[in-house]
């Protein structure tokens, strides 16, 4: 059974059909039973949408942009339960 941390830490590969099948079926029931990972899910998707039609299939996400969307997300979700962000790089 994955975790919260490795669902979150393995979205680009997942997004990306980088991983094997049998990781893909356990993030798949882990983000469709865990609401907190289906919010990064969809937000992530939805961005990545956003950025396709604004800029055409073509281009390519810049590198790191997807590493530090998911550690602002991270830290929004830390705020929202009242914990400690953790520190950007």
């Amino acid at each position: 059974m994955l975790t919260c941390k490795e669902v979150l830490e393995s979205l680009s590969d997942y997004l990306d059909a980088d991983m094997k099948e049998d990781i893909v079926t356990e993030m798949k029931r882990h983000i469709g039973a865990c609401s907190d990972c289906r919010a990064e899910f969809d937000t992530l998707t939805m961005t990545i949408k956003l950025y396709k039609h604004e800029h055409g299939e073509a281009q390519v996400m810049p590198v790191g942009c997807h590493d530090r969307l998911v550690k602002v997300l991270e830290i929004e979700k830390m705020r929202s339960k009242g914990g400690d962000p953790p520190k950007m790089v």
